[in-house]
């Protein structure tokens, strides 16, 4: 019997997300995805400015759910 050859799950470029950090900014609401492998990657959400801090949260967790 022929077996098939495992496939390995590819990690990410850019590292496993281990957490956020979510900053109020004039300009609008900015991240910082802290990786496992110590890395960050700092970026700009994509929600209006005066956007409720609870629901940019909730923004700022479907964008490391959707990159993960």
């Amino acid at each position: 019997m022929v077996r098939r050859k495992k496939e390995q799950k590819k990690r990410p470029d850019w590292g496993i997300p281990k957490g956020i950090v979510l900053l109020a900014t004039p300009e609008g609401w900015r991240n910082c995805v802290l990786t496992m492998e110590g890395g960050m990657l700092c970026g700009r959400l994509d929600v209006p400015i005066n956007t409720d801090p609870q629901d940019a949260r909730f923004a700022a967790a479907r964008m490391v759910t959707e990159l993960a």
